[in-house]
């Protein structure tokens, strides 16, 4: 665009907004007092959990409720619920905390098979892993409750396939982790990654619900970049 256009351009916006010429400065606008921060705030944990599970129903997703000690079978019965087969699980601290190291060795008549993402063998073999996968089992930091969706970080003990290439997606996220907006939820990551950059991951996944998209005549097509079956396991 040429500067007379420009300026015609950004006079009729001036005008529009009752100003008698264009400005040449701008004062940043005091978005800590705009509405991103308003919203929710008066609800309770729990109205945002049930917000959380509203909006699960809206984009497909399915979720389970339980605590931590039935975490484990709660994850063995979906996993059979799913079909079973293969299932790629990422080296995680999460998978001792709730015993599912002694839970997946339990299963020993072939309905399903487990396999660690292992950091040591490479992305290749780590990525051709999740590919042949049928299900992935994620350990997301944050849910959002606005729009049901969690947030995975990726680095080399949990790739992004483990949550993307396998035909279903179990997270397992703890409800005192669930957030109103995506406006809290960045917050809470510039707290964690702000004084150590070094400890960023290597990407962070927003995951809402299946994968579809409705970018072709507004047909909506699922599964098109993405798991077709998605269950969050909320730990209470």
């Amino acid at each position: 665009m040429d500067e007379v256009k420009r300026l015609a351009f950004l006079g009729r916006i001036s005008n529009a907004l009752g100003r008698t010429e264009v400005p040449t400065t701008v004062e940043a606008y005091p978005y800590e007092n705009g509405p991103q921060a308003q919203l929710y705030k008066d609800a309770t944990h729990d109205e945002i959990v049930e917000k959380f599970k509203i909006e699960c129903d809206k984009v497909g997703t399915k979720y389970i409720e339980t605590t931590p000690d039935k975490v484990a079978e709660t994850i063995l019965a979906e996993i059979a619920t799913r079909g079973g087969g293969k299932v790629i699980f990422p080296k995680s601290e999460d998978i001792q905390h709730y015993h599912l190291d002694e839970a997946f060795a339990s299963v020993t008549d072939g309905s399903a098979s487990f396999v660690c993402w292992d950091a040591d063998l490479g992305s290749k073999a780590n990525i051709d892993a999740a590919q042949d996968a049928q299900i992935g089992i994620t350990f997301p930091i944050m849910g959002i409750a606005e729009t049901a969706t969690i947030i995975q970080p990726s680095d080399k003990e949990s790739g992004r396939s483990v949550g993307l290439l396998p035909i279903t997606h179990i997270a397992v996220l703890q409800k005192s982790n669930i957030v109103p907006r995506m406006t809290q939820s960045m917050v809470t990551l510039k707290k964690m990654y702000q004084d150590n950059p070094a400890d960023f991951p290597s990407n962070i996944v927003h995951i809402s619900g299946p994968s579809n998209t409705a970018d072709i005549e507004l047909v909506r097509v699922v599964g098109v970049h993405g798991p077709i079956n998605v269950t969050f396991i909320l730990v209470d």
